[in-house]
């Protein structure tokens, strides 16, 4: 019996509300009764995050086009040794520094992109993603002299993108930068559960598309079974097609995250990563936004062709 009702147990954090209160019913028969959450509210801005949209966006584009798009623009540059472009505005007026980060533009193979050793960071005190660290590393050697020290700081980013301004997160904080709330698409995993658990204080919300397989890179895998699995930390939001999204905390998206990558890599597509299909699932949600319970969002899915 204990086996039986310890599964039901942590069943009731993979189903929908309605479904646990069944479970809490059927645990009650045997006196072990469960605490059902309720369901999540939250006030998502779309009008925000496509603010952060479009600029994880132009991260893609030439120096010209980001600098006549936007004004503010007092540097782009790709560091020495790396293949990341970078654009950092300044907006003298409100002291806000923002930096947008370009991610990868080539996923014609997914597994390039799961290098996913880990090394100790001493400076954080965590063990993080060695590649992304790197990147992360000379990125902020670049940019930091043309950082205001006195400025609140966001930062953006898409992809590999998403992944360096997350790990930049980190740096600026320990280096006394205000950081404002921020926002990335479509983030793999930068750091294992400790490393998560000790930033998950940061004001980091992060969008991902149901089916978009990269922020569930790096995969659970043995090797990085030796420092712990890789976990993600801050809100999460959940494209759905049309006016629909769901919601995660920061502690529900680390247990309740999407799907294993290597077990569901036939259902999700690799082109649902790029910049524009996340563009097209924000901007239907300017006109109309419902937000759905997580654990329903298959419902909401179009069928494939």
């Amino acid at each position: 019996m204990t086996p039986v009702i310890n599964a039901l147990r942590k069943l009731r954090l993979y189903t929908s509300a309605s479904t646990c209160k069944q479970l809490a019913v059927l645990l009650s028969l045997v006196s072990l009764p469960i605490l059902c959450p309720p369901a999540i509210a939250a006030d998502v801005d779309f009008g925000q995050v496509l603010w952060f949209a479009e600029r994880a966006s132009a991260a893609y584009q030439p120096a010209t086009e980001i600098q006549q798009r936007f004004p503010q623009v007092v540097r782009v540059a790709t560091p020495a040794g790396t293949d990341v472009q970078y654009f950092l505005e300044r907006d003298d007026a409100s002291k806000r520094q923002i930096i947008s980060v370009r991610g990868t533009d080539n996923l014609t193979n997914v597994k390039e992109d799961a290098d996913y050793l880990t090394s100790r960071n001493p400076r954080l005190g965590i063990f993080v993603h060695s590649g992304f660290d790197a990147d992360t590393l000379a990125l902020y050697q670049d940019i930091k002299p043309f950082l205001e020290p006195g400025y609140d700081t966001v930062v953006t980013g898409h992809s590999l993108g998403a992944a360096i301004s997350t790990l930049l997160m980190l740096y600026l904080h320990e280096d006394g930068y205000r950081l404002l709330p921020s926002m990335n698409f479509g983030q793999p995993k930068v750091t294992n559960g400790a490393g998560a658990e000790k930033y998950d204080f940061l004001p980091l919300t992060r969008v991902v598309d149901e089916n978009d397989v990269v922020p569930d890179l790096p995969p659970v895998d043995l090797l990085d079974s030796v420092h712990g699995r890789y976990e993600h930390f801050g809100r999460e939001v959940v494209l759905l097609p049309g006016p629909f999204y769901a919601y995660l905390q920061q502690h529900q998206a680390m247990r309740e995250s999407l799907d294993s990558f290597w077990d569901n890599i036939g259902e999700e597509s690799v082109t649902e990563h790029y910049m524009v299909h996340y563009l097209a699932h924000i901007r239907p949600k300017l006109q109309r936004e419902q937000q759905i319970n997580y654990n329903d969002r298959e419902r909401y899915l179009k069928p494939a062709p």
